[in-house]
C-alpha cells in the first residue's frame, strides 16, 4: 500500500469532492444569469458534477438528502439546458452552413436568426426561475447539505471506497453499451452513464493527487471521449432533424428547400461518424478499470 492510499480517509476525500462541486456551483451560478460569454454552458457542466459525484458516492454519504438535492439540482439542469440547447442548435447549424458554403438569407434566419432570437427569451426566463422561491429554497439545502456533511464512517481508508465506486460506475457505463440498439433513448443513456463516470473519476484525481494517477485519468479520459462523442452524434442528429422540418415549411412558403436536404445529409452524415469513437472509448474504459486494485 502506498502512502497516498494510507494517508487518505474516505470522510476528508468526500468532503473535499463535495465541497469543491457545491463551490463550482455557485461560482457560476452569476455568470449563467448575466449571460456571459459560455456562462450558461459552465454552470451547468458544474451542476451535472455536482449530481454526479452525489449519486456516485450515494452510499456514503446522507442518501435521502443527497437523492433530494440531486431531484432539485435535476430540475434545474433542464432549465438550464432548455437555454443551452438553443445555443448549440444555432452554433452547430452555423458551422454546417460555413463548412458546405451556404450563405442563403431565408436558410440563415431560419436556422440561425430564429434561434438567435428564441435564445434571448428562453434565458430572460432562466432568470426569472433562478429568482423564484423554489430556486432559494435549492439553494439553501445545498448550503445546509453541505455544511454539516455526512460521511458514514469518515475514518474509513478512501482507497478500497473510491476503487468499488469507480469499478461501480464503470460497469454501469458498459452494462448500457452492450444493449445499444442504435436508438436515441440508448445512446442519451450511455451519455448519461459516461458522464457520471467522467465527473467521479475526476473528482478522484482532484481529491486524491498520487492516487492510481494513470488509471483514474485514463477512466476520466475515456468517459469524456464518450461523452462528447456521443453529445455531437446527437447536436447533428438534431440539426438534420430540424434543417428536414425547417425546409418543408419553406417549400411551402415559396423558398427554396433543396438546400435544406443538403444541409440535413451533412449533419447526419457528420453525426453518424461520430458513433465510430464509442466502441473505441468502451474499451479504453474498460482496460482502465480493469486495472484497477
Amino acid at each position: 500500500m502506498s502512502s497516498a492510499e494510507k494517508d487518505l480517509t474516505i470522510g476528508a476525500v468526500l468532503d473535499q469532492i463535495v465541497h469543491r462541486a457545491a463551490e463550482e456551483v455557485e461560482a457560476t451560478a452569476a455568470v449563467a444569469l448575466s449571460d456571459e460569454p459560455d456562462g450558461v454552458h459552465q454552470h451547468r457542466v458544474r451542476v451535472r458534477r455536482l449530481r454526479s459525484v452525489l449519486a456516485g458516492f450515494q452510499d456514503s454519504l446522507d442518501t435521502r438528502s443527497a437523492q433530494r438535492l440531486r431531484v432539485a439540482f435535476s430540475q434545474w439542469g433542464s432549465e438550464l439546458g432548455v437555454v443551452r440547447d438553443i445555443e448549440v442548435r444555432a452554433a452547430v447549424a452555423e458551422e454546417t452552413m460555413r463548412e458546405a458554403g451556404i450563405e442563403d438569407a431565408e436558410v440563415v434566419r431560419r436556422l440561425i436568426d430564429s434561434e438567435r432570437e428564441a435564445y434571448v427569451a428562453a434565458h430572460a426566463r432562466l432568470v426569472e426561475l433562478a429568482n423564484a422561491t423554489r430556486a432559494q429554497e435549492r439553494n439553501r439545502r445545498l448550503r445546509e447539505f453541505v455544511d454539516a456533511l455526512v460521511v458514514a464512517e469518515p475514518e474509513r481508508d478512501a482507497a478500497p471506497v473510491l476503487s468499488d465506486v469507480l469499478q461501480s460506475q464503470t460497469k454501469r457505463v458498459l452494462r448500457v453499451g452492450r444493449h445499444l440498439d442504435e436508438s436515441d433513448e440508448r445512446y442519451h443513456d450511455l451519455r448519461k452513464a459516461a458522464r457520471r463516470a467522467k465527473y467521479v473519476a475526476e473528482a478522484v484525481a482532484e481529491a486524491a493527487p498520487g492516487l492510481w494517477t494513470k488509471k483514474v485519468e485514463a477512466l476520466a479520459e475515456a468517459g469524456d471521449d464518450l461523452h462528447d462523442a456521443l453529445g455531437d452524434h446527437r447536436d447533428g442528429m438534431l440539426l438534420a432533424y430540424r434543417a428536414r422540418h425547417e425546409g418543408a415549411l419553406a417549400g411551402r412558403a415559396g423558398e427554396r428547400a433543396d438546400v435544406y436536404d443538403t444541409i440535413a445529409d451533412l449533419a447526419q452524415k457528420a453525426a453518424e461518424e461520430h458513433l465510430a469513437d464509442v466502441p473505441k472509448a468502451l474499451r479504453r474504459l474498460e482496460d482502465a478499470a480493469s486495472d484497477l486494485p
